[in-house]
């Protein structure tokens, strides 16, 4: 079971089985809203930044969730280094891992690649993780690459599909979800008209791929 939270902007929890990914948060998540999600016990295993600009990565939030759940940190180059601002301090530093373009990173019994963004920032990515037997892909705030026919075919894709992206666009989306394949696609990153858009051209494209449109704040689960 796979399930997942979009909180707006490109910022993922996503949840399989016992483990727990951020991806982009932000601010976007409050220490409360997570305690909810997580339930008793429950921890935050990975938080992975595609890039350094705001709404992507806010370095208070990320210190507070380095102190109440010590998680693994993947970063780009940009992220990378304003950690390393404080990240000397932290009880964290051996758990923070940068990865550029075309690198892989085995985390935690599954693996997560990177490939360079298509988007403005010191060396911006997008991630493939693979974790019990699934593959995930996560978009950040990328226009079109062909190098991520690579990652292709996924089972999940966390496709960005506009505003305030200077990259991204339904038409870029499209264009993506072929290149990846996946079995389930999910638009974010954009207004409510760019996500609809989405799901309509992947309907006229004819696409072998489910759309599932997210809501802020919504825990949804899927089978894959």
């Amino acid at each position: 079971m796979i399930s997942f939270l979009w909180n707006g902007c490109s910022a993922i929890l996503l949840k399989l089985g016992s483990l727990n990914i951020l991806i982009d948060p932000g601010d976007l998540f409050s220490p409360v809203d997570l305690e909810d999600l997580l339930g008793k016990g429950g921890t935050i295993d990975i938080v992975m930044y595609t890039h350094e600009h705001t709404g992507h990565f806010d370095p208070s939030f990320l210190r507070r969730i380095v102190s109440e759940y010590d998680p693994y940190i993947v970063a780009n180059k940009g992220v990378f280094r304003s950690i390393g601002r404080w990240a000397d301090r932290s009880r964290s530093r051996s758990k923070i891992v940068k990865l550029k373009g075309g690198e892989m990173i085995s985390l935690l019994e599954g693996k997560i690649h990177a490939l360079r963004s298509v988007h403005p920032g010191i060396h911006p990515l997008v991630f493939l993780i693979e974790f019990h037997g699934k593959a995930i892909f996560h978009g950040d705030s990328t226009g079109f690459s062909h190098a991520f026919e690579a990652f292709s075919p996924v089972d999940l894709a966390f496709i960005p599909a506009g505003n305030p992206s200077p990259n991204a666009s339904p038409n870029e989306a499209i264009r993506i979800i072929k290149a990846l394949a996946p079995k389930v696609a999910v638009p974010i990153h954009g207004t409510d008209e760019e996500l609809e858009e989405v799901g309509r051209k992947v309907t006229m494209a004819g696409l072998n791929v489910r759309i599932i449109r997210p809501r802020k704040g919504k825990l949804i689960e899927i089978e894959i």
